[in-house]
């Protein structure tokens, strides 16, 4: 009993006759609540014409409530309606006599208004139904699209970790691959070349390649680590008081012996204190970043770095001009997995700029770029001194 009074309940009945209304079914059960409706409200016009006593006040109701039927149930009901109507009609005032031409009359225009009113209010809904349907139509539609929408950028999503997986199984064997023989072949000189032929500086070479080689390992570890933790908006920040401007100072100088073999000239040019409070750690790693793709991207020409404040934002450009980016490249160099190319070569794993953006952004700053191809990149970080 209980499901019985919870699936006829009050708000389930509205939505039955809401919908039997507006969208009428051919069902028995359709059909059903259209022609008691019809019965139902003649019979209250009725009885209410009973205790009018007037023939032409009992037309009038008559008629309304015809009305009221074709609206509820459409032509159908309607001249049901108006056939029962007719026949109260003859049964209070003419029976058992024959009914005057008056009464032929009226059972003609009750009968054409039934007519009239159950098409008219029939086609009525059937366009406000249609009115209906294409907004419908258009709200599926315009979902479908944005389904499509989302469908291609998974797709492309897809493919980028696909390609991504594929990179980084390469990367990644790399410098294993190379690591793991230089110390073998270590091993082997050690355990096989006499005290005397025995030399120290061969062994120190191939142990500093191997450390290159590991750093450069770790570094992908770490940045495969990044990523991961912005994906899953796990990253957190340690803020604290710094100064941007020995924070810059800090990252050049890493560089510094790196630059001199290249034959690179950084030049910086620094205010005398930017400080602020922010995530130390993180600020570097952006600014490593940008001086990495300076110098490999900048055909060993001179960077320029500056610092300075604005207000209460701190901001750090990185100037190079070498090779620069093509337009086409500008609005995708921000996104994972994307990685610069140079004659068809590509660098690196494609998530330094990505997860230098993003760690912009946990600083509810910016990282920009202005780039012209073959005259250089210039990339902007501008970060409050202030997080609210």
């Amino acid at each position: 009993m209980g499901k019985i009074f919870k699936r006829y309940s009050p708000a389930s009945l509205q939505a039955i006759v809401g919908r039997e209304i507006y969208y009428p079914s051919s069902s028995v059960k359709g059909y059903l609540f259209r022609y008691t409706s019809a019965l139902f409200i003649t019979s209250l016009t009725v009885l209410l014409s009973i205790t009018v006593r007037s023939e032409s006040m009992a037309i009038l109701l008559l008629a309304v409530a015809i009305v009221g039927v074709a609206w509820v149930g459409g032509v159908g009901p309607s001249l049901f309606s108006a056939l029962l109507a007719i026949t109260f009609m003859y049964m209070l005032f003419f029976y058992p006599l024959i009914p005057s031409r008056a009464f032929f009359l009226e059972s003609m225009i009750l009968l054409f208004i039934a007519c009239i009113a159950g098409m008219g209010i029939f086609y009525s809904k059937k366009i406000n139904q249609l009115a209906r349907f294409q907004v419908k139509e258009k709200e599926f539609k315009d979902l479908i699209a944005a389904m499509e929408g989302e469908n291609e950028k998974l797709k492309a999503e897809i493919r980028s970790r696909d390609e991504f997986l594929s990179i980084a199984s390469h990367e990644l064997k790399t410098p294993l691959t190379a690591t793991l023989l230089k110390l073998q072949t270590a091993l082997h000189n050690i355990r096989s070349t006499s005290l005397a032929n025995f030399s120290v500086q061969n062994l120190m070479d191939m142990l500093l390649s191997s450390e290159q080689q590991t750093q450069r390992l770790s570094k992908m570890i770490g940045d495969l680590l990044n990523v991961s933790l912005v994906r899953t908006g796990r990253i957190e920040l340690e803020l604290e008081e710094a100064d941007l401007c020995v924070i810059t100072k800090d990252v050049i100088k890493s560089f510094i012996e790196k630059a001199k073999k290249e034959n690179i000239d950084i030049r910086l040019k620094a205010a005398d204190s930017v400080r602020g409070k922010f995530d130390k750690l993180r600020i570097e790693q952006v600014l490593i970043n940008l001086l990495s793709n300076a110098m490999k991207y900048g055909k060993q020409k001179q960077i320029d770095v500056q610092v300075e404040k604005v207000n209460n934002i701190g901001r750090v450009t990185v100037t190079d001009y070498g090779i620069g980016i093509p337009s086409q490249q500008k609005e995708k160099i921000f996104e994972l997995f994307n990685r610069g190319a140079q004659n068809g070569q590509r660098h690196g794993l494609g998530v330094g700029l990505y997860i230098a953006n993003q760690i912009m952004k946990a600083h509810k700053g910016k990282l920009k770029l202005e780039s012209k191809e073959g005259k250089g990149s210039t990339f902007l970080v501008e970060i409050p001194l202030r997080q609210d």
